[in-house]
């Protein structure tokens, strides 16, 4: 058991108690975060799994419950981070905010569909609770500084930039599309055209997921972004931005190169540290002391505004010119109308193996 706050005299009468629904990997590493703050004390967790409810709360020093809506009534959390699956996590922001909290932390994706993410802002709106959304990487050093070298013209206007990963839309290019709005400066997104295709009954922490993916992303100003999701090889680098005035990627050790007008080759540059993470810095929204949060729930809504658009482009057949319309999940609606007909049988969970899985 690690010793807590409590314990080691750090808790202060005026820190924020917090509260972790979904005690797995996210949820552990939640709880690590904000023990490590002065701030903030890590009271109550809650799973509908008890032994990982225990096993977290063991960890923490913190009270176990195995039913989150009791664990929000009984522990007045002020802060309550949401690490549980998107499937359900709309219906656990609400309960949070209708619990007294001042503030939700919630894990990427948003949700699970662009009328969840609606809910879930509305609601905290109504109770007064602040909400962020986890894409971390508008934390780190290297995207820190791409963006500053962005936005201070390094590479003249920027006119294009590529992404590429793979497993999933929802888990892993809800990274992908936030990193790229985040270093181009969150310009407005315009339209979107994209296609995906789902031959085998493939999930994602039991939301459904396409098997492949590809979109461009208009955004003001003319430039154009390219995302591409387990598609085959050759691959895409899909490390680098394009302006009219030079070229930034990422280099080795999670710095940066650069070349423009200004120097003949490549120039390496080391991102000078970060001092605040996601944790501090919605500490400090909460205080009063930041001016916000730039992972709030209105930023993080645009970036399932546009996972939502790429799969409705893919389902009218038709470029999505924002804002979206469709508040369901429209990959969910192609399956159920027949569209995305499954091919090979046999479903399966990339993230959380289905029971048959197992066996």
């Amino acid at each position: 058991m690690r010793e807590s706050k409590r314990n080691q005299g750090v808790h202060m009468s005026g820190s924020y108690r917090v509260g972790i629904i979904g005690c797995g990997g996210m949820g552990g590493s939640h709880a690590r975060h904000w023990t490590q703050k002065p701030q903030t004390d890590v009271v109550a967790v809650a799973d509908v799994s008890e032994r990982s409810a225990r096993k977290l709360a063991d960890e923490f020093d913190a009270k176990p419950y195995t039913d989150y809506a009791g664990m929000l009534k009984e522990e007045a959390c002020d802060i309550v981070s949401i690490t549980t699956w998107q499937n359900v996590r709309a219906e656990v922001t609400v309960k949070a905010a209708e619990s007294g909290a001042k503030g939700i932390l919630g894990e990427k994706p948003m949700a699970s569909s662009l009328r969840e993410a609606d809910l879930m802002l509305a609601s905290c709106a109504q109770h007064g609770v602040k909400l962020a959304i986890g894409h971390q990487r508008r934390f780190t050093p290297q995207n820190m500084e791409a963006r500053r070298l962005v936005t201070d013209g390094a590479i003249g206007a920027p006119t294009a930039m590529l992404r590429r990963d793979a497993h999933g839309l929802l888990n892993r290019g809800t990274h992908e599309l936030d990193e790229m709005m985040y270093v181009l400066g969150d310009p407005a997104p315009v339209w979107v055209i994209g296609q995906v295709t789902r031959k085998t009954d493939r999930w994602e922490r039991r939301v459904r997921c396409e098997d492949r993916c590809a979109a461009i992303i208009a955004f003001e100003g003319g430039i154009r972004g390219t995302y591409e999701s387990d598609l085959p090889d050759p691959g895409l680098q899909g490390d680098v931005i394009y302006g009219t005035e030079g070229i930034l990627k990422r280099g080795p050790e999670g710095g940066l190169l650069l070349l423009n007008r200004r120097a003949g080759d490549w120039q390496s540059i080391t991102p000078p540290p970060v001092e605040v993470d996601q944790y501090d810095e919605f500490i400090y929204w909460l205080d009063g002391s930041g001016e916000g949060h730039r992972n709030d729930g209105e930023t993080a809504r645009l970036t399932m505004e546009l996972m939502m658009a790429i799969y409705e482009s893919a389902r009218i057949r038709d470029v999505v010119e924002l804002p979206l319309q469709t508040g369901d999940n429209p990959l969910d609606l192609m399956v159920e109308e027949g569209a995305l007909p499954v091919e090979i049988h046999g479903r399966y969970d990339i993230r959380a193996p289905f029971p048959e899985q197992t066996n």
